[in-house]
């Protein structure tokens, strides 16, 4: 029968129109009743899951493959996160502490994990958040909230990252809170960074494809724009908003530009210093030389350590 001759190649002609992850998960004996698939639909929803309205069992089976792998692959990644940020909450923070709270997916453990310890320890600790998010979180968790005006100096910031590299320099702002976060982080004695495996890289780049995040003032944002790509190359797209008409605006009124540098060894710290003095920027999403400490969660559930 037609149906029993179906191949692997025409198995990716289907998947072609659905997805190139789905077609890294297809078997054999999931084969033989693809041709027979009249139609499929498929959609992409929370973290790459996957489901498809279809008329035969076969694509059911095909797509329940990949969603029991992939809530695997996830369900790593988060223990990772957890571990780093148990890790890091539990070596660095210590009594009369004045806290940075960073923001972004690992963050949400360390409050918890810190949340813990001030209960449990009768801790006292003052905490400085650096986005929207970060201040709901110590809210929620009946933390201690101040600001830099009550407390410019921080004994310590915790915060997460996009990506990090043999140096401990850091791509920040894939959360548009970078202006907040770097600046929580100067103002701190120690920045310790916390983040899973999957963020540890030779060279910036080499993982994180999005780009340098860079907070630009609205008006600003086309010269910045073209200025970014005639001096430094590659593109400096426009940040849209994923559930609003128009762009995202950050906590501070700004526009975001994602600069997709072109691959090649960089001096960051000149490069930064060069994005900065183009009239219109604010801030970008370059740490260089602000790390003290790097907890990598890794997927196995323990925890790797770099410091400069």
């Amino acid at each position: 029968m037609a149906m029993a001759k179906a191949t692997v190649v025409g198995a990716y002609s289907l998947v072609g129109a659905v997805s190139r992850r789905v077609a890294r998960y297809l078997h054999a004996s999931d084969y033989c009743a693809i041709r027979a698939i009249g139609t499929a639909r498929v959609r992409c929803v929370s973290r790459c899951a996957l489901w498809c309205q279809v008329k035969t069992q076969s694509c059911k089976n095909l797509c329940s493959h990949h969603l029991s792998h992939s809530s695997v692959e996830m369900g790593s990644v988060d223990a990772a996160k957890k571990a780093a940020a148990v890790k890091a909450v539990d070596e660095y923070v210590k009594n009369n502490f004045v806290l940075g709270i960073g923001s972004g997916s690992t963050i949400v453990y360390a409050v918890e994990r810190l949340a813990e310890r001030v209960k449990l320890e009768n801790l006292s600790i003052v905490c400085v958040p650096t986005s929207f998010q970060a201040r709901q979180l110590i809210i929620q968790h009946n933390l201690i909230l101040s600001d830099l005006e009550r407390n410019p100096k921080l004994d310590c910031a915790i915060d997460g990252a996009d990506e990090v590299d043999a140096k401990l320099t850091l791509i920040k702002g894939g959360g548009g809170c970078l202006t907040q976060e770097k600046i929580v982080a100067s103002c701190a004695k120690q920045l310790i960074i916390v983040c899973d495996f999957m963020k540890d890289s030779k060279a910036l780049g080499e993982k994180y494809k999005k780009g340098v995040p860079i907070e630009v003032i609205p008006m600003a944002f086309v010269p910045v724009q073209r200025k970014i790509e005639e001096d430094l190359g590659g593109k400096a797209e426009l940040r849209m908003a994923k559930q609003k008409a128009g762009p995202v605006v950050t906590d501070n009124g700004n526009f975001i530009l994602d600069w997709i540098f072109p691959e090649k060894s960089y001096d960051w710290e000149s490069t930064n210093t060069k994005i900065k003095m183009i009239p219109g920027v604010v801030e970008t999403g370059l740490f260089v030389n602000m790390t003290h400490k790097v907890f990598y969660g890794m997927a196995d559930g323990s925890v790797k350590e770099k410091s400069v």
